[in-house]
């Protein structure tokens, strides 16, 4: 549909233009966008890679793509120090200045976004639990819950 041809547009000016253009133009269209009040302005995963980006010493733009394709495995700060290449207590203080949020946090958020675009393609929350690495429908709708004060099943039916 029209996310998919964004995203063709995007890997194209990123080819072209390189990670930085295509992080500006995606932000652009993020910024704009009308949402409800209960869902966020603004994407993690977006914000983080243009954060990132900007700090050109650190790894996490490669690190943030892994971690976005590899939700349902183990991503805590030992997992992630060590695909980073540093010292957990230097990742941990890297990752959180580059980003503005703690590496628990930041995968929280890139988890609960993918079971938000999941929710929209009818899988079963048992499914949807499983690919995020939430490994629970309980343990998703409580996250869910916390972030977007509303339970998966009425995000579901509210975007149905």
């Amino acid at each position: 549909g029209v996310t998919t041809g964004i995203d063709m547009a995007l890997a194209l000016v990123e080819a072209d233009l390189g990670a930085a253009a295509a992080n500006l133009i995606a932000r652009h269209f993020v910024l704009y966008a009308r949402r409800p009040g209960y869902q966020s302005q603004f994407s993690p995963l977006l914000q983080a890679q243009t954060s990132a980006q900007s700090a050109a010493e650190t790894p996490f733009v490669k690190l943030i793509d892994w971690m976005q394709a590899h939700l349902d495995q183990r991503l805590d700060v030992p997992a992630l120090a060590a695909r980073a290449g540093l010292s957990e207590r230097s990742f941990y203080r890297k990752f959180t200045d580059a980003t503005g949020k703690t590496p628990a946090h930041f995968v929280e958020s890139l988890r609960l976004d993918a079971a938000r675009t999941l929710l929209g393609q009818g899988l079963p929350l048992k499914a949807i639990a499983g690919k995020i690495g939430l490994r629970s429908p309980a343990r998703l709708g409580r996250a869910f819950e916390r972030r977007f004060g509303m339970a998966p099943t009425l995000f579901r039916e509210m975007h149905a």
